[in-house]
């Protein structure tokens, strides 16, 4: 099962990278909760349920002219996936950014139930769920 939730992580990223924010949804489960470390404008640092996820990902989505998520690694810990990825943005003003960081996400029955985007690195990630590298 836990190849599975690759794969879910790997179609989420691929449906935000499209802009479709419904697409991704249809991967989070109803109850899901989401902290966002990175804190998007103007939307709370947690949020929870379908209706929180879709504000946290279209704040992302329409903050920037341009905005994506590329995968680097995913680590596969059965329920648990960790996803370090490069997020590349470019404002409406032209300001670039582009960092790398690490999200870990509990999946269960195919659906995303709590989502941490935003930790400074790998070590991190792990750390926070009690692993070392």
């Amino acid at each position: 099962m836990s190849q599975e939730n690759v794969e879910v992580v790997r179609q989420v990223s691929e449906a935000f990278n499209r802009g479709d924010i419904e697409g991704c949804l249809a991967f989070y489960g109803e109850d899901v909760e989401i902290e966002d470390l990175m804190n998007a404008p103007d939307v709370p640092q947690v949020v929870r349920g379908i209706d929180g996820a879709r504000e946290l990902l279209t704040a992302w989505s329409e903050g920037f002219e341009e905005f994506r998520q590329d995968i680097v690694e995913l680590i596969d810990l059965g329920d648990t996936v960790v996803g370090v990825s490069d997020y590349y943005g470019k404002s409406r003003e032209g300001l670039t950014i582009q960092l790398r960081v690490a999200d870990v996400v509990e999946i269960r029955d195919g659906k995303l139930v709590r989502v941490t985007f935003g930790y400074e690195n790998r070590a991190k990630a792990l750390e926070a769920l009690g692993l070392s590298e």
